[in-house]
């Protein structure tokens, strides 16, 4: 399947990928692009971007203004805090290079008569673990790398005209889902590797629970529990794709809660980032769940993140936005989401 990258990363930006449409993403590479689902539009929090940055590997998630969680923001430690690729407590908020500055006068509005604007605050965090181990620390330094890399698009424009020349990839058989197209984003990637010890997550395993669709090769929640054993139970209903050394991400629903799960096996090189936002604006806690593992929870109006140490891995739920059967918004509750979490045996991820 020929793909014009720079026309997928300008749709990943600029579109949203709901639930419906995950069937689509058959190709090996559109499924790890488009990662999990992208919601910016509805709330308008990532702006248009100018450059490539991280198209490629940021998972992007709405993050809700609200003033739930402040006063609990600075006492916890063990949550968002501790994923950040930047300084949380930095008051810029922000772990990007992109900002608006607007002189401003007394009465708000820009000096030269137009409209100020400050761009909202934003976090990115990791996936793969907390800040003290090797893959947390080889995804931070991916990401640094890569958000500096290739601003003028003129990289990965050569790469696209090659590909439609020799109808193949050259990073495709070894960097399969990484979003790597130049040798030296692939030198870099084998430097972390070897710097932190790390392996690659292998090639996607295709899955065939789809009879409507012989050719649809997602990953369904039965599967993944063949695979792993028991995981979930019965009530949650997803798709996704795996990797061979068993890091998958799966988009899913749990009676009125959407989300999306990510499980990176522990000594994995992985490149999914999340960007959560302002993380002053989540209210956290930790909750030990009734298979007795805790969790660190991180929770606004309509969106949150379940972050969990596991046997094999570390493991990364984004809640996102959900709707009621009228089409209207549903705000989580810090019940809603305990009892959830407990629908998952976190032992066997």
């Amino acid at each position: 399947m020929q793909i014009n990258i720079r026309d997928l990363m300008e749709n990943i930006e600029d579109s949203s990928v709901d639930m419906e449409d995950k069937n689509v993403v058959s190709s090996e590479r559109i499924k790890e692009l488009t990662k999990m689902k992208i919601n910016q539009n509805e709330y308008g929090f990532t702006k248009k971007r100018s450059s490539k940055k991280k198209f490629v590997t940021v998972l992007i998630a709405a993050a809700m203004v609200s003033a739930l969680g402040i006063s609990a923001y600075a006492a916890f430690k063990g949550g968002l805090e501790g994923v950040s690729f930047g300084d949380p407590t930095d008051p810029s908020g922000t772990t990007t290079t992109e900002r608006i500055e607007v002189p401003v006068g007394p009465d708000g509005q820009a000096t030269d008569g137009g409209y100020a604007y400050e761009p909202p605050k934003s976090h990115m965090i990791s996936l793969q673990g907390y800040s003290d181990t090797n893959e947390f620390k080889a995804s931070k330094e991916w990401y640094e790398f890569e958000d500096k890399y290739d601003q003028d698009w003129k990289i990965v424009d050569a790469y696209d005209k090659e590909c439609k020349k020799t109808g193949k990839d050259p990073f495709e058989e070894k960097y399969p889902g990484y979003g790597i197209y130049s040798q030296e984003m692939a030198d870099k990637a084998d430097e972390l590797i070897k710097k932190y010890n790390l392996k690659l997550r292998g090639k996607f395993i295709n899955g065939h629970s789809n009879p409507e669709d012989p050719s649809d090769t997602s990953i369904r929640e039965n599967e993944l529990k063949e695979m792993f054993g028991d995981i979930w139970d019965d009530k949650i209903h997803g798709v996704g794709y795996c990797y061979e050394n068993g890091t998958f991400s799966l988009d899913a629903d749990y009676e009125k809660v959407s989300f999306q799960i990510r499980r990176v096996m522990k000594g994995t090189f992985d490149t999914v980032y999340l960007n959560v936002g302002d993380i002053s604006q989540y209210k956290q806690w930790t909750y030990k769940t009734k298979s007795g593992v805790e969790v660190s929870i991180a929770l606004q109006d309509r969106s949150g993140v379940v972050l969990a140490v596991t046997p094999k891995g570390f493991v990364a739920i984004n809640l996102c936005p959900s709707e009621d059967e009228n089409g209207n918004p549903l705000n989580y509750t810090k019940e809603q989401i305990e009892e959830f979490v407990d629908h998952i045996n976190f032992n066997n991820l």
